[in-house]
C-alpha cells in the first residue's frame, strides 16, 4: 500500500471514528473487503465499509451509530453481522460490522468469497505506526493486478450461491475477468443459485444494471447459465428465428437491445441535444431502494420479447414469420419475471406497461404525419414511461438490423430507423415542451360545462374536460365559443 492509499484512508472520518471506537473499547477491528479492493485499483472511497471484530460486532455498531448519528440495525445476528446507515445529504453510507469468523483475521479472510475481498487492515496499525501492513493470506493484490476475480473455495461458493451471481458484477462493473477454475465452479453449481432469496436475486442483478457494461453482464450470466436458472423464460432464445425483419435470433437481439439502449443513454447529447439534460434526469429516477429508472429500462429493454415464442406462427402466405399480440403475451411473462425477483408494484407496473406498448411507435412511424393529437394520446395512456417507450424503439430498431452503434451516423439512419427516430423525437419534445408543462386556465373549467350542458358533477363532466384538454393541445379549439361548440359534438361517457 502507497502512501497515498494510506492518506486517504487516514482521511476518512468513518476509519476515524471506528478506530476511535475501538480504542475506546480496547478491541481489534480490521477494515476488510471492498473499500481496500476499490482504493487499490485507484477508484476514491465509496460508500459502503466492512468491519471485522474480534468482540460483539452489535456493541461496535450501536457505538459507531451514536457517535456518527446514523441508524443501526442487524443484518444476521445468528452470524453477529450488523449494519450502520448514515445520510449526508444526499449521500448514504453503509457501515458493516461482523464478528469474526474463526480463530483470527486469516482465517475469517479464507472463508469470504473471492481473493480479491479478501484483504484486510488493522486499524490500529493505520492510524498508529508510519506504514500499515496489508494482510493479504489469498494474494488478492496479484489478482487485482491481473484483473482476475478468483474464489476462495468451491465451499464458499456453495455456502451462499449468491457468490456466484456477484461474481459477474464484479466482473462487468470493475472490469475483470473470471478465472477458469471459478468460472467451472460456478457452471457447476449454477442450480444452486436458486437457493438464494429473490430479493437478494433482484438486489445483485440491479446493482449491475445500474451500471454501464450491462449488455456484457446479461452475456456472460447466460454463458454461465445462471441465467437460465433465474429467468428459465429465456430457454430457447438462441435459436429463435424473428423473420426477415430481424438480421438476429431472439437471444442475440435481447442482448444488443441492451447495449443499443446504454448506447442510447450515454450519447443523449448527440441524439436529442435540446433535451438531454431533462432525459438524464428521468433515467437517474430511483424507482425503489437500489433501483434506477435506466436499470429497469435495461431490465425491459432485454425482455421486451419475452412474448414472442409462444406466439410465433408461419406466415402462410410467405416464408416470414409472425408474432401476433406477443406484447400482451409479453406483458404476462414479464410480470412474473418481476413478481418472483420481488420488484415493487411500481416497478412491476412500469415493466408490463413497456413490455405492452413496446411495438407503439413502430405503428406511429408507419402513418405520414404524427399528429398533435396522436402525440397527446400517447402520454395520455403511458404518462412519463412514454419516454422510456420512445427510446426503447430507438434501441429495438438499432437491434433489428447489423449497425455500427456510432452516434454520427444517428443524422442518417436507414429506411424505417431513420423514421422511428424522428417519431421519437417528435415524442420527446412534445411531452417537454407541451404535454408535461402545467397547463394554462382552461377555456371552460367544471362548474362552466355543467352550466352550458345542464350536468351534475360527476364522471360525465371530468371525460369532457379530458376531452377538451386533448383538443386544446392538439390545435383544435382555441376559444370559448370553440371550446362549447367542440363539446356539443362530444360523449359525456366517453
Amino acid at each position: 500500500m502507497d502512501n497515498l492509499e494510506e492518506k486517504l484512508l487516514k482521511k476518512s472520518k468513518i476509519l476515524q471514528a471506528a478506530c476511535r471506537i475501538a480504542e475506546k473499547r480496547g478491541e481489534e477491528v480490521h477494515l476488510v473487503g471492498g473499500a481496500i479492493r476499490d482504493l487499490l485499483l485507484g477508484k476514491p472511497l465509496g460508500k459502503d465499509f466492512d468491519f471485522v471484530a474480534q468482540a460483539d460486532a452489535g456493541v461496535l455498531a450501536k457505538a459507531m451509530a451514536g457517535e456518527m448519528r446514523g441508524h443501526v440495525f442487524p443484518l444476521d445476528e445468528t452470524l453477529g453481522a450488523w449494519r450502520v446507515v448514515l445520510r449526508k445529504g444526499k449521500r448514504k453510507f453503509e457501515i458493516d460490522f461482523s464478528s469474526m469468523q474463526g480463530k483470527n483475521i486469516f482465517e475469517d479472510l479464507r472463508q469470504r468469497d473471492f481473493t480479491i475481498n479478501s484483504m484486510a487492515i488493522p486499524l490500529e496499525k493505520l492510524f498508529h505506526e508510519g506504514s500499515p501492513s496489508l494482510i493479504d493470506p489469498l494474494r488478492g493484490v496479484s489478482d487485482l493486478r491481473q484483473k482476475i476475480i478468483r474464489a476462495n473455495s468451491e465451499e464458499s461458493l456453495r455456502q451462499d450461491p449468491l457468490r456466484m451471481l456477484r461474481a459477474f458484477r464484479f466482473s462487468s462493473t470493475l472490469g475483470l475477468k473470471l478465472e477458469e477454475k471459478t468460472l467451472r465452479m460456478i457452471q457447476e453449481n449454477k442450480e444452486l443459485i436458486l437457493r438464494s432469496a429473490g430479493e437478494r436475486i433482484r438486489s445483485e442483478l440491479f446493482a449491475a444494471l445500474n451500471q454501464t457494461q450491462a449488455g456484457r453482464f446479461l452475456r456472460d450470466l447466460y454463458r454461465s447459465g445462471l441465467l437460465t436458472q433465474i429467468i428459465p423464460e429465456v430457454q430457447g432464445w438462441e435459436t429463435l428465428d424473428q423473420g426477415t425483419h430481424h438480421d438476429f435470433p431472439l437471444l442475440e437481439h435481447a442482448f444488443k437491445t441492451v447495449e443499443a439502449a446504454e448506447f442510447i443513454l450515454a450519447h443523449l447529447a448527440d441524439i436529442y441535444p435540446a433535451y438531454a439534460s431533462p432525459l438524464s434526469n428521468h433515467f437517474t429516477e430511483v424507482m425503489e431502494e437500489g433501483i434506477n429508472r435506466q436499470a429497469l429500462f435495461k431490465f425491459a429493454a432485454y425482455l421486451h420479447d419475452s412474448g414472442k415464442p409462444g406466439t410465433r406462427s408461419v406466415d402462410p402466405d410467405g416464408p416470414s414469420c409472425r408474432f401476433l399480440d406477443h406484447d400482451l403475451k409479453g406483458q404476462k411473462i414479464n410480470a412474473a419475471i418481476a413478481r418472483r425477483i420481488k420488484l415493487s408494484r411500481r416497478s412491476i407496473r412500469i415493466l408490463s406497461g413497456i413490455t405492452r406498448h413496446h411495438m407503439r411507435i413502430l405503428s406511429l412511424s408507419k402513418g405520414q404525419r404524427l399528429t398533435p393529437r396522436a402525440k397527446y394520446r400517447f402520454f395520455r395512456d403511458l404518462g412519463k414511461e412514454g419516454i422510456d417507450q420512445a427510446l426503447l424503439a430507438l434501441a429495438d430498431g438499432l437491434a433489428s438490423k447489423k449497425i455500427d452503434f456510432l452516434w454520427t451516423k444517428f443524422q442518417d439512419l436507414p429506411g424505417d430507423l431513420g423514421k422511428i427516430k424522428e417519431v421519437a423525437g417528435e415524442l420527446i419534445c412534445f411531452y417537454h415542451e407541451e404535454f408535461s408543462r402545467k397547463p394554462q386556465k382552461p377555456l371552460l373549467d367544471g362548474r362552466e360545462i355543467m352550466e352550458v350542458f345542464g350536468l351534475n358533477q360527476g364522471k360525465a363532466v371530468g371525460n369532457l374536460l379530458a376531452q377538451l384538454r386533448e383538443a386544446e393541445l392538439a390545435g383544435m379549439v382555441r376559444s370559448r365559443e370553440e371550446a362549447i361548440e367542440f363539446l356539443k359534438t362530444c360523449s359525456p361517457s366517453t
